[in-house]
């Protein structure tokens, strides 16, 4: 009898150790039992998003894919950790644009997953063309989010999908949603009312399109930084040109270092902005305010530096 119930015993254990195998070999990780539901943003920004839509809603949490500080997903890998952070998550808010690219391969494999597409129905512009090394989509400028209409889009977005997939907490979500979006629009009147008497933009980085549009600003000339081409002498010298005479308004993503600055004595005048594009934490802000921190901040730079 006993040696019937060792070999029992044994078979048991040989099926448990073959199926452990076959999950880990078909990159599949089981995802634990809980009635709590389990948002998970992309990266910061829509972290900082989703935290405003949730709220204080019960039985709801939400985490960062990657890591705080991450800043645009340019060439970003997916750990291991990251990947069982999603097999156990049920709702997925992207950005959308090509921006997740290094996701395409992942998501098609966790069906169970929700995924919210906030700029599935926004209007995006085209992105700078780059050479690149990685399949991060630049013919789309997928930065929509330093947009502050755009925002308020991606933020509703993210409020329709969480009400979609948790019907039992929508009031709360709209209801948290309402709020925000007010103050979403609050810094939208306040930056379009910002006193911009230059002549033009020199826009540094493709996120910077989105500033000069919603500040109905001439661009002048665009130079990638961050990126892996540098620009060419022929075209530092064709914008030299384009600045002489001119009032200009210089617009970096500050999350990269400031170049080509020597350009700013080619202009009539010059004025030098950092945008905090709210992708990385600040001291002392919390995290679901840190998108308005950094719009507040911006205007408050631009009515500096234009005084």
């Amino acid at each position: 009898m006993k040696s019937r119930y060792g070999k029992v015993a044994m078979l048991l254990a040989v099926i448990l150790a073959v199926s452990t195998l076959l999950t880990v070999l078909l990159g599949r990780y089981p995802k634990p039992q809980t009635e709590e539901l389990s948002v998970v943003a992309a990266f910061y920004p829509m972290y900082t998003a989703a935290l405003q839509v949730v709220g204080k809603t019960d039985g709801v949490s939400v985490s960062c894919l990657t890591a705080p500080g991450a800043g645009c997903l340019h060439d970003y890998q997916l750990s291991p950790v990251e990947r069982a952070q999603l097999d156990a998550a049920d709702v997925l808010v992207l950005n959308g644009g090509g921006m997740e690219s290094f996701l395409n391969a992942v998501i098609p494999s966790i069906p169970s997953l929700f995924c919210i597409d906030t700029t599935a129905d926004v209007s995006l512009l085209c992105g700078d063309a780059h050479e690149h090394d990685h399949d991060h989509d630049h013919a789309v400028n997928a930065h929509a989010w330093i947009d502050p209409v755009r925002y308020a889009a991606q933020v509703q977005a993210i409020c329709d999908g969480l009400c979609e997939v948790d019907p039992a907490h929508a009031e709360s979500y709209r209801h948290n949603t309402a709020a925000y979006l007010q103050k979403v629009q609050t810094v939208a009147a306040q930056l379009t009312a910002t006193d911009i008497t230059v002549d033009g933009a020199v826009l540094f980085h493709e996120s910077m399109a989105y500033v000069a549009e919603r500040l109905e600003l001439r661009e002048l000339a665009r130079l990638p930084i961050g990126e892996e081409t540098a620009a060419s002498a022929g075209e530092l010298a064709q914008v030299a040109q384009a600045l002489r005479g001119q009032a200009v308004l210089f617009l970096y993503d500050e999350q990269y270092p400031l170049q080509y600055t020597s350009l700013t004595a080619h202009a009539e005048t010059a004025a030098v902005v950092r945008w905090d594009t709210a992708v990385v934490p600040q001291n002392g802000v919390a995290d679901e305010d840190a998108w308005l921190y950094a719009m507040q901040r911006n205007i408050q730079t631009l009515k500096e530096v234009l005084s």
